[in-house]
């Protein structure tokens, strides 16, 4: 029994991750579409940092 509910849970999560992530692509979109018709620009886009380097001692 505990491999099954085991399964059924990773199951689960999958599927509830994967519906996270759609809901969250279309509220982008919509908030996009929503500033884009305010302001006739597009919204400007989230850049990742760039990771910092480090100095190699010479």
């Amino acid at each position: 029994m505990s491999l099954w509910l085991s399964a059924a849970n990773r199951a689960a999560g999958w599927w509830i991750g994967t519906a996270t992530s759609a809901m969250r692509r279309q509220q982008q979109i919509a908030a996009a579409e929503m500033i884009k018709s305010a302001t006739g620009k597009k919204p400007a886009r989230k850049r990742r940092a760039r990771p910092k380097r480090r100095r190699t001692p010479a």
